[in-house]
Parts: structure tokens; sequence; C-alpha cells
């Protein structure tokens, strides 16, 4: 599990390198991983000429169906959800360099400043919209954010239990970031789902690891649970998909994306 503790301790670190060091037209923005308002628009046009088309499966429209439905959900309602958390670094504010959870009423208590509203913004707006609302209190801050979200992995994986991790982070390192499948687990076994509804069948799960799909792509919300079975996998195995998955969440990898 990344923990909070780690994350705020990258984030001292970089308060200890100066910013200019390095220049801030090269530090990563993480916006570029995630889907911004523009992009998931015109995917919802794309899936709607799908689903009208009857050039295409059956299968394939329901499939597309189910992901226009999660896409509107995030475009009205936005993706920052009450458990999800923000690691936000700004520039000579050490104590607003920091991992801060979102709150009821989708809200962010800073310390020393007014809750600042995160509902209806998406992960790509989300440093956009933190450096307009920061820029009330602060001149001209620098602002840096990864998004974090909250999922449970259930059924067989090493940490099974709820996880804070970045949304851009691929499904596959997700997994290995919750201790990796244990012996004999099926990917072609496991799915996704949230309150109940299957999100990604296990026949689709597997598509989603070999083409490297990220958690935001991937349309995911906090609480959706990915679901890891037991059976004894009679085609490929856990080692295939994943055998270049090595790194779990760790201190370098955050760093390269937040600095």
């Amino acid at each position: 599990m990344v923990r909070t503790e780690m994350l705020t301790g990258l984030l001292a670190v970089a308060i200890a390198v100066p910013l200019h060091h390095a220049g801030a037209q090269q530090i990563p923005d993480t916006r570029r991983s995630q889907a911004t308002r523009a992009e998931l628009e015109a995917t919802l046009v794309e899936i709607d000429r799908i689903v009208q088309s009857p050039g295409y499966s059956s299968r394939l429209r329901n499939v597309k169906s189910r992901e226009a439905t999660m896409i509107r959900e995030r475009l009205e309602h936005g993706d920052l959800r009450v458990g999800d958390q923000l690691v936000l670094y700004v520039e000579g504010q050490q104590e607003l360099t920091d991992t801060f959870s979102v709150q009821a009423g989708r809200v962010l208590a800073l310390p020393n400043l007014p809750e600042v509203p995160v509902g209806g913004i998406l992960r790509s707006e989300a440093q956009a919209h933190l450096t307009r609302e920061l820029g009330k209190y602060i001149r001209n801050p620098t602002v840096r954010v990864l998004p974090m979200i909250r999922l449970s992995f259930l059924g067989l994986v090493g940490q099974p239990g709820f996880h804070q991790l970045p949304a851009e982070m691929l499904v596959s390192e997700a997994i290995m970031a919750a201790g990796g499948p244990v012996d004999r687990a099926d990917p072609n076994r496991s799915e996704v789902r949230r309150l109940g509804q299957v999100l990604v069948t296990r026949e689709e799960f597997r598509n989603v690891l070999v083409e490297g799909v990220t958690l935001d792509q991937l349309n995911l919300r906090a609480g959706d649970e990915i679901i890891i079975d037991a059976q004894r996998s009679t085609g490929i195995q856990w080692q295939a998909v994943l055998g270049a998955v090595s790194v779990v969440t760790s201190l370098a990898y955050l760093a390269t994306r937040i600095f």
C-alpha cells in the first residue's frame, strides 16, 4: 500500500532541492497521462458511432455502452471522490506540500485556508484547478498535483484491502503494488466491480493487462473493486502477463511523476 508517510517523505526531499535547479519547464506534468475533458468527449462520439452501428457485434456494443456510461458519469460528476488522495506540492509552502484526502462534500481541507471544493473536477484538471484556488491566497503559486485513487483489491492478491494508488498507474502495476497475485490466480477469471455490478468482465480483463491500460483510462473511481480469482489457469499465466512489471509503487516512481 502507498503510505502517507512515504509520500510526505518524498515531498520533504523535493522541498530541500531548489526548484530552479531543474527548471520549471522540466517538471513532468501528470495531466499528460490522464484523460482530458476533450478526450473523453471525443471518445464518447466514437463510442456512440460503434453502439449505433449494426456492423459491430452485440458483445462489443455492450462493452462500449458500459464504457460510455462510466465516461458520462466522469464528465458530469468529476473524478475526485471522498477517500481519494491528492499528493500536493506547492513551491515555498511547506504546510501545503503533503498528501491530502478528499473529504465529505468533495472538498480538500488545507492548513490555514478555506476548504477547496473539488467536485466535478477531472484528475487531469486537478492541477490547474488547485493552482487557481490557491492563487486566491498565494501570489503566483507553483503547484504540482499527483491524483491518487482508493481502490479495493480482493481475491487472490498478496495484500487484499484498500490501496491508494496513482491514477496514472498501469492496472498491471497496481496489482503488483497490492502485493501481486498469489499462485494459480488466473487473469482470465479476474474482473472489476462497482457497487456489485461488473465493470470489466473476465474476458476483458486480460486485454486490459496486455494493452497496458491505466487506472484512469479504465475510468475507475474510489471504491471500485479489482477481484483476482482463484481458479487454476488453463491458459496464459500471471507471470507471462506481468513478467515485465517488477516495480511496485515506490519513492522513485512517484518522484518521476510529480517532480
